[in-house]
């Protein structure tokens, strides 16, 4: 007789073996688990092409890091309208950022309950409830409308070669990272053009003379503005956290220039921009700027080597200061028409209280300085005529002032010897739309947000091929590719008959 085989496990074994598999099961479980629960919540996002479009700005970042209430965004969108799905992937990006950022979607197309309660909420009306983004915060909204989203490209429509308008650049960051700062800020910033002397107005759309686009660069930072007559009994608002005086070519009374001193003693914050007009016959504002350190020359600047037109009364500038204002420009450019020179001056008082002057930017070491200016602005260059490396703008900085209130903070001025270059026809070359948020960030003491956000591009593919081209490319995904896959099979069906 043939002896039964001994079991290789035993009952014992065969538990132990069951209740170790269950257990590391159970554990393995529950690592995953709590691996997810942890990385749900504490995560970190690469991005692997140093082209892609789907990374924030550094200043958009400070700006979600410093956000502590939640922000509703109401994305009010056609899902099929061209620019929703990068509306939306750029928007989820501010959600990764900050929990505080929450998104909500409204197709205003199918879901009509939603779309009339966020136009009875958000009084939007027949012009303006159409495709846009609200950000709502504490009461406080600031709604971005499709059409300010993009750049288009009319060139080609203009010459009659197309009938197609091009998009060419996305702006949805710059234009959802300020109106975030605008619901998020309990006191809205205010800034007031000076009127009154034929400056630069932030409502003319004129392309030398109009401020309206730099305007848009104050909305841009979220800063509110007005415009400001200061002549008769008028007062600078309280809540004036920035003048501007763009470029005057009248006398300023000095009735106004006592009120502008004053204000500056209060801790004020000024924004001055001289041009060739007035450089024959001063405004008055010269002077008050030699009480705070500041030479305004009365004079015209030239730079022959680094023109652009044909006159050489325009210049490229490039020589920075490492001033907050003007770090982030080295390496790129400023386009000036006509500036004066705008210095230290060499015989203010100097110390401790004197307002500290620090040059932002000059001219090549070829710059020369042009005296003979007549009052019809015709010019003659003279053998004694200054050629150096030449200052065109200044920015100042105090604290308080002896014996006067400043509770409006440290005094901060820039000055600049020209205006037209911060105008509509000019405020778009090189970095200008750059310094002037750059100036205006500083000036209000924001120097968190001395960080630009361009444009994105939108970039485009297009395959042109001919008809003979298009025929053999429709044979080629109809029958050659289905064919050599049938072939393939064939012939493995063919081998294993074998």
């Amino acid at each position: 007789m043939t002896p039964e085989p001994t079991p290789s496990f035993s009952t014992r074994r065969k538990w132990n073996i069951t209740l170790n598999t269950t257990v590391l099961l159970f554990s393995v479980v529950a690592l995953l688990v709590m691996v997810n629960y942890l990385t749900a919540r504490h995560f970190v996002r690469f991005t692997w092409s140093e082209f892609a479009q789907a990374e924030l700005s550094p200043r958009t970042k400070q700006v979600l890091a410093s956000v502590t209430n939640d922000v509703r965004v109401i994305l009010y969108f056609d899902p099929d309208h061209p620019l929703f799905k990068m509306t939306q992937t750029l928007l989820k990006l501010y959600a990764n950022a900050n929990p505080h950022i929450l998104i909500e979607s409204i197709d205003y197309t199918r879901d009509n309950t939603a779309a009339l309660a966020a136009k009875r909420k958000y009084n939007l009306n027949d012009k303006n409830d159409h495709d846009m983004v609200i950000f709502d915060c504490q009461t406080r909204t600031s709604p971005v409308f499709q059409s300010e989203l993009s750049d288009l490209d009319l060139n080609e429509l203009m010459a009659g070669r197309s009938g197609e308008v091009k998009r060419i650049a996305f702006k949805g960051e710059m234009l959802f990272t300020s109106a975030i700062l605008t619901v998020v800020t309990p006191h809205a910033l205010k800034a007031y053009f000076l009127t009154g002397h034929q400056e630069h107005l932030p409502d003319n759309d004129n392309g030398l003379d109009g401020y309206s686009r730099f305007a848009s660069v104050l909305t841009e930072n979220s800063v509110k503005f007005e415009k400001l007559e200061l002549d008769g009994t008028a007062n600078i608002p309280a809540d004036c956290n920035l003048l501007i005086v763009a470029g005057p070519r009248q006398v300023i009374p000095d009735a106004v220039l006592e009120k502008i001193d004053r204000y500056l003693k209060q801790g004020g914050r000024l924004m001055a921009l001289f041009n060739i007009h007035t450089a024959p016959r001063p405004t008055g504002l010269e002077a008050l700027m030699a009480d705070w350190g500041v030479a305004v020359g009365q004079n015209l600047v030239m730079d022959e080597d680094h023109a652009e037109s044909v006159s050489k009364l325009d210049m490229v500038i490039s020589r920075f200061s490492s001033h907050r204002i003007t770090l982030p420009l080295l390496g790129s450019g400023l386009y000036l028409m006509t500036p004066r020179t705008v210095d230290r001056d060499k015989a203010a008082a100097r110390g401790k209280d004197a307002p500290q002057v620090e040059v932002l930017a000059q001219t090549s070491p070829g710059g020369r300085v042009v005296l003979n200016i007549r009052k019809d602005l015709t010019y003659a260059q003279s053998p004694d005529d200054r050629i150096d490396s030449v200052s065109l703008m200044v920015a100042v900085e105090r604290g308080g002032v002896r014996n006067m209130s400043t509770e409006r903070g440290v005094t901060r001025l820039v000055v600049t010897g020209d205006s037209y270059f911060l105008a509509n026809a000019s405020i778009e070359k090189l970095a200008n739309h750059e310094f002037a948020s750059h100036a205006i960030n500083w000036l209000l003491a924001r120097e968190d947000l001395l960080v630009p956000i361009p444009p994105r591009p939108i970039k485009e593919y297009k395959l042109t091929v001919s008809d003979a081209q298009m025929t053999a490319l429709q044979w080629m995904l109809l029958a050659a590719l289905p064919g050599s896959a049938l072939v393939l099979g064939g012939l493995v069906w063919l081998r294993r008959r074998r």
